[in-house]
């Protein structure tokens, strides 16, 4: 529990909010489900707002879009038809990777979103997925934000007193593969290293939209473009999959801890890699054996 809280807010509006969460006097943050604020006990936090009353608890398909609310707790994920069957499943496999089960019912999307570290889960895979944030530092003044471009700007928007209100994920006629492995010190624990895969399989037989990102490896998830551009526009085999991996572990620099090396964690990238991509080859309907 945070030891300087003094107020307690649960607004009805987007603008309501905004206004309590950009007041200059008090330090004030939103909170969704509140698991990370009270795991952290922030000493400077004397305010919070409390967003469940503003609608943002829902997931839903909408032409060519995936929407998913800032508030919806991660469990949803896995339990809604939309979003446990996107991507064969990725997204479910992330909330589970993210949270156990009890935290899953009161952790919210957005606030693993704004709040994700390093290696989580369902940050390495929103990514990898291309998605799309729906920020608010006005009323009435929304702002689309790609997922990486908010990694890049997350300190500046909070002092701002932004608020997310969701995720949006790109739909695709084209057979979509994606898979996310990752690898820690038991099944249970945090990863050390994950890496997540998109793809889609073009008329063609060749790969497109290739995403990568990979998380464990940097202060937060980061894709890893030169690899993508690898297997952009080409056929799948295990050759081409043995190469972007190569490309990839020369492309990270990852600090190293208690948990893993640098020398290891650039390694676990390469493996990760080819396990990901041969499962989403797979999931996008490749008929092959890709497996290095």
């Amino acid at each position: 529990m945070p030891l300087n809280l003094r107020a307690y807010h649960r607004p009805k509006t987007f603008a309501e909010a905004l206004a309590l969460l950009r007041r200059p006097d008090i330090r004030t943050v939103p909170i969704g489900g509140g698991t990370q604020l009270l795991a952290e006990g922030a000493r400077e936090v004397e305010a919070v707002v409390d967003l469940q009353d503003l609608g943002l608890n829902f997931i839903r398909l909408e032409g060519n879009t995936l929407r998913i609310g800032a508030t919806t707790p991660l469990q949803a994920l896995v339990e809604t038809p939309e979003s446990a069957a996107y991507g064969g499943g990725i997204l479910a496999v992330a909330a589970r990777e993210t949270a156990p089960l009890p935290l899953r019912n009161q952790r919210t999307v957005g606030g693993a979103v704004v709040g994700a570290s390093s290696e989580q889960p369902l940050a390495t895979v929103l990514l990898a997925l291309d998605a799309e944030l729906m920020v608010f530092t006005e009323p009435e003044r929304p702002r689309t934000i790609h997922m990486e471009a908010f990694y890049d700007y997350r300190e500046a928007l909070q002092r701002q007193g932004m608020l997310l209100t969701e995720v949006r994920l790109p739909l695709s006629a084209a057979p979509m593969g994606a898979a996310f492995h990752k690898v820690a010190r038991t099944p249970a624990d945090a990863p050390i290293v994950g890496v997540a895969v998109r793809l889609f399989r073009g008329v063609d037989g060749a790969c497109y939209g290739v995403r990568i990102a990979a998380g464990g490896v940097a202060p937060r998830p980061v894709r890893l473009i030169e690899a993508e551009r690898m297997l952009e526009g080409h056929p799948p085999d295990p050759e081409r999959f043995a190469m972007a991996a190569e490309e990839a572990r020369n492309r990270v620099s990852p600090p190293g801890d208690f948990r893993g090396s640098s020398e290891y964690r650039r390694e676990m990238v390469a493996v990760l890699l080819r396990r990901a991509l041969t499962e989403a080859a797979a999931r996008a309907g490749w008929p092959q054996d890709l497996r290095a």
